[in-house]
């Protein structure tokens, strides 16, 4: 175990100390009256075999201990008082392992929802350097391995106890055969660290394994459609099998390492009692009545130290999984840069500003360099240009899903980083061409994220967005279940969900990211029919390939490499016959031949 293992428990175990302390107080009283019930087997056996008392320092604590509750010392009271004993110990120790599992649920839980938090907590920028699986994995597998390395210092502790107190006993019974127990102990266990190490090598492996598998089977889900659309089932499951073939030889052989260890363990007590057998009979000629009871305490030994060898077999896997979690919420920890803001945002007055905005997700590579532009209220400016220029990127940056390396994003002279950023993204309305709908209603998927759940502002929003007709048509209308990611319903009209969505916060900002990319000429009319509709009412940023979605915008920039090299309307670009004119002829002349090859429904058409 290094010193990063040892900060790590330290870490984790600080919040449950007292609890843990209680169990090992417990474990120490159990201890004990394994100890007494144990002692008191000598002079019961003795007193069994011959009426007259044995004598000897037991029997003197015992007669002690008779006499001050007044209960004479025999055979029958001695019988009752060792199941005395012994009840109470079992009591003492259901109390223990009940606490235990207590505290192990509670931590995994806790964990998992300290994980969950974190990382949604972290800005863009941190979630576009991990997989989503990375986290999947930490939340399901690594808290279950950590919650049984939680206790792995108290059990070790509760094992090293009861070994002690065996060893006293048998040190009372002869001192010769128990330095040669415990030489023959300390030397197999001294062999045994070599598995061990490989346990530590194989439970780092299953971590990083167990990562893979789970990164690869989210993406999988993610990306079901393309991969049926595909029919690219068993080539998935081929390169599944692949991940799962190395993590099933690793996972056996950690398995495999752990019967190693348990095996040659065994091994070594049997050859042990034959040893002690052995050099009773032909060396020491010990009495059989202590004979026996030593072998009984040899044989109950040998359960606490087959679990401290067990317990190291195990911890190796914990400790990797403590570090993977503690990986997961250090690097969350630092990936949450976006301070929150003190005012109230109030809402939009005059303008968005941009000054000089520069941004980038790596260093040395800008996406965004210094743009500048403003957008009145209740305007309608679109951004256009390549994929990849950086639209998606200046738009992160207005919604402060991540904050600019230079430069100022301001509303109304106040710096977007001085307002509290819930109050800010409740007057912000997203749609995007990825439609996110929940398994859930209608009305919570068109309510989600403004607090409050109201049928009839839903259905206003809905009107809004084009969307009531085919809702009111549907089996159960506003209380009917989407399905999972909306599979019950099209393309367009998961987007009219989206857009009513967004509707239903009554925002004061509107941002459309390629909300028509994806749609059918039909659906796409119905969406920029409610723009249209709602054009005055919001300040809209539209970022659109098709320029038939953003040729009626108040202004239209352009940006290549994350730069804006135009702007203005769309006859004044188309004007100009530069690079707006260039992207509106291609799509004009795609669509013109389209045409004339009999397709009139063409999408993205630019009359």
């Amino acid at each position: 175990m290094t010193k990063d293992d040892i900060r790590l428990l330290k870490q984790y175990i600080a919040p449950y100390l007292p609890n843990l302390l209680i169990i090992t107080g417990l474990a120490v009283i159990c201890a004990f009256f394994e100890a007494v019930n144990l002692g008191t087997l000598v002079p019961l056996l003795q007193l069994m075999d011959s009426p007259t008392p044995p004598g000897g320092t037991l029997w003197e604590i015992l007669g002690w201990c008779f006499g001050l509750v007044g209960i004479e010392l025999n055979v029958t009271n001695l019988l009752f008082a060792i199941m005395g004993v012994f009840l109470a110990g079992q009591a003492l120790l259901f109390i223990k392992k009940h606490l235990e599992v207590w505290l192990k649920v509670d931590f995994i839980y806790s964990i998992r929802e300290r994980i969950f938090a974190d990382v949604f907590g972290t800005d863009m920028r941190y979630h576009h350097r991990y997989k989503q699986g990375n986290f999947l994995n930490a939340i399901f597998n690594e808290t279950n391995n950590a919650g049984s390395g939680l206790f792995a210092a108290t059990e070790l502790m509760t094992d090293i106890f009861f070994i002690v107190i065996y060893a006293i006993m048998l040190l009372y019974i002869s001192v010769e055969m128990t330095v040669v127990c415990l030489v023959f102990s300390a030397v197999s266990l001294w062999l045994m660290n070599a598995l061990l190490r490989n346990s530590t090598k194989l439970g780092r492996e299953l971590v990083v394994q167990n990562t893979r598998q789970t990164e690869f089977i989210a993406e999988r889900f993610n990306l079901l459609r393309l991969i049926k659309t595909s029919s690219t089932e068993q080539l998935e499951a081929t390169k599944y099998g692949a991940i799962s073939a190395d993590l099933r030889k690793t996972h056996s052989g950690y398995e495999i390492n752990g019967i190693k260890i348990e095996t040659i363990f065994q091994t070594v007590i049997f050859l042990l009692a034959i040893l002690i057998i052995f050099i009773s009979l032909s060396v020491m000629r010990l009495q059989t009545e202590l004979l026996l009871v030593f072998l009984f305490i040899l044989i109950r030994i040998t359960t606490p130290l087959r679990d401290l060898n067990m317990r190291r077999h195990t911890l190796a896997k914990d400790l990797a999984s403590f570090s993977k979690i503690d990986e997961i919420i250090s690097g969350a920890a630092a990936g949450h840069t976006i301070m929150n803001g003190k005012n109230l945002f109030q809402g939009l007055n005059r303008e968005i500003k941009l000054e000089n905005v520069s941004f980038s997700y790596n260093p040395g590579t800008p996406v965004i360099r210094e743009v500048s532009c403003t957008i009145p209220k209740n305007t309608m400016i679109a951004l256009v240009g390549a994929s990849g220029g950086g639209k998606s990127t200046l738009v992160d940056l207005i919604i402060r899903l991540i904050d600019p390396d230079a430069g100022t994003i301001t509303i109304d002279g106040t710096d977007v980083r001085e307002f509290d950023i819930a109050s800010y993204h409740a007057k912000i309305g997203v749609v995007s061409q990825d439609i996110y709908i929940f398994n859930d209603t209608v009305l919570n998927n068109i309510c989600y994220g403004s607090g409050r759940a109201s049928l009839p502002d839903a259905i206003e929003a809905a009107k809004l967005a084009n969307a009531h007709e085919f809702i009111s048509n549907l089996s159960e209308g506003y209380d009917t279940s989407l399905g999972d990611r909306g599979l019950k319903l099209s393309g367009g009209q998961k987007q009219r969900i989206a857009l009513a969505r967004a509707f239903y916060k009554n925002p004061d900002i509107l941002i459309l990211d390629e909300a028509t990319s994806a749609l059918d000429t039909e659906s796409e009319i119905k969406i920029q029919q409610s723009i249209s509709r709602i054009r005055q009412r919001f300040t809209v940023i539209a970022i659109a390939h098709r320029l038939s979605t953003i040729r009626n915008a108040d202004s239209i920039a352009v940006i290549e490499n994350g730069r804006i090299v135009e702007t203005g309307t769309h006859a004044e670009l188309v004007g100009k016959k530069d690079v707006y004119s260039k992207y509106y002829h291609m799509q004009y002349d795609d669509n013109r031949d389209l045409h004339a090859g009999g397709d009139a429904d063409a999408p993205g058409t630019a009359d």
